[in-house]
């Protein structure tokens, strides 16, 4: 697992570059998933593999289709209570399987968030997305905001499905 000083990165694409910042406090396992990741290279070559417009820009899949990841999965962290949830929304997302932890302080989806996709509880692996426009509530207690784009939301809104993640950076 990489340092948790490590604190931002840059995905370069031919439509020009996005300048992200981490949060290891709020999500330190899902960082040091992603900073391994990215010092492996696995990004590399990757596609956006879904963009919904308004929406979310995805990418992380080696197969790209939205099936595809690392070979392993990680939980979630998750703090439903710092993103304003109330117990009844919180009862009904634990009944779906979500656990979560008051050790963190988590963000919410707003436009230029950072979080990992995932196919439900605790099935987190190398798919992430970026929040595109305005804020995505539904979207709070569901997955693990880990970071924010800092420079290139400009970019992140021209992505378009099936362009190149030609390779992400640590920066520092």
């Amino acid at each position: 697992m990489q340092n948790l000083t490590t604190k931002t990165a840059i995905i370069q694409t031919d439509k020009g570059n996005i300048k992200l910042e981490f949060y290891p406090a709020a999500a330190p396992k899902t960082v040091a998933n992603f900073v391994d990741l990215i010092n492996e290279g696995f990004y590399n070559g990757l596609i956006f593999h879904r963009v919904v417009p308004g929406f979310i820009i995805q990418g992380g899949d080696p197969k790209g289709d939205g099936t595809g990841g690392p070979g392993y999965t990680f939980a979630d962290e998750i703090n439903p209570w710092s993103v304003g949830l109330s117990e009844d929304e919180i009862k009904s997302l634990e009944l779906e399987g979500y656990k979560y932890t008051r050790n963190v302080n988590s963000y919410k989806m707003i436009a230029g968030a950072l979080a990992m996709a995932n196919a439900g509880p605790n099935t987190n692996g190398s798919q992430f997305f970026i929040v595109t426009e305005q804020s995505q509530p539904h979207l709070d207690g569901r997955h693990t905001v880990f970071g924010r784009v800092i420079e290139g939301m400009e970019v992140v809104r021209q992505i378009q499905q099936g362009d190149i993640i030609k390779e992400i950076k640590i920066v520092k």
